[in-house]
């Protein structure tokens, strides 16, 4: 019983000082952690293009943060386009033309003001795979030529997310969209996207004019289940 007491009091220790994030005495107060950073990311769906960073320090970042992503046997199926200035206001106009044809006229006004207010941001980041890949690890590890496709899905999830924290952290909105399919072609036709490359998501991002609302998250109990 005394064994299974102690056992419980470090168990009661370790989710109070690590699953809570608590500072130790020797951290600087003000130090954020990992979790902090994660929590800063949020969608914020009214963006400007108010942002002091220069084009070619947010392309460097948002490379970075894709290069830092794990991928399944070092895939690295990710591929990224990044488009500011005309490149980010063309691709948004190519949205707004295809699903002027996809939306019926009455629905088309509330889509077209979302659309618009992505287009406000200064930026979209364009997430693709490359099944050219991911063919190629099927056919050298038939084996596991049904997961591919899954691991790919991870792969490009993990980026995703990677250059929407990174982007947060610099202090920048975004949110994140999936026009895909409808759009594909119109898009790789436009921007000579390569054939292989599978459009996944759009990340658009500016400077925050307007906060995200507070979300309500589900309980904890519902989520997680902690066994020992």
């Amino acid at each position: 019983m005394a064994l299974l007491e102690k056992i419980g009091h470090v168990l009661t220790a370790d989710i109070t000082k690590e699953l809570k994030f608590k500072k130790t005495a020797a951290k600087d107060e003000y130090e954020l952690t990992f979790v902090d950073h994660l929590k800063k990311r949020r969608s914020i769906y009214v963006l400007g293009k108010k942002v002091h960073f220069s084009q070619a320090y947010l392309a460097e970042l948002i490379q970075e943060a894709v290069r830092s992503c794990p991928s399944a046997l070092n895939s690295q199926s990710s591929r990224i386009v990044v488009l500011f200035g005309d490149s980010h206001d063309k691709f948004w106009e190519i949205v707004k033309d295809v699903q002027r044809k996809l939306v019926a006229v009455h629905v088309f006004a509330g889509t077209e003001v979302k659309i618009n207010q992505c287009q406000a941001g200064v930026g979209t980041v364009l997430f693709y795979e490359d099944q050219k890949t991911i063919r190629q690890l099927q056919k050298k590890i038939p084996f596991n030529a049904a997961d591919f496709p899954v691991w790919s899905e991870q792969t490009s999830g993990m980026a995703q997310y990677a250059v929407w924290t990174a982007l947060a952290e610099a202090g920048l909105g975004a949110c994140l969209q999936h026009y895909n399919p409808s759009i594909d072609s119109a898009v790789a036709q436009h921007f000579n996207i390569d054939q292989s490359w599978l459009l996944r998501a759009q990340l658009v991002f500016g400077s925050i004019e307007q906060k995200a609302e507070i979300k309500q998250d589900p309980q904890d109990n519902e989520r997680f289940r902690i066994l020992l």
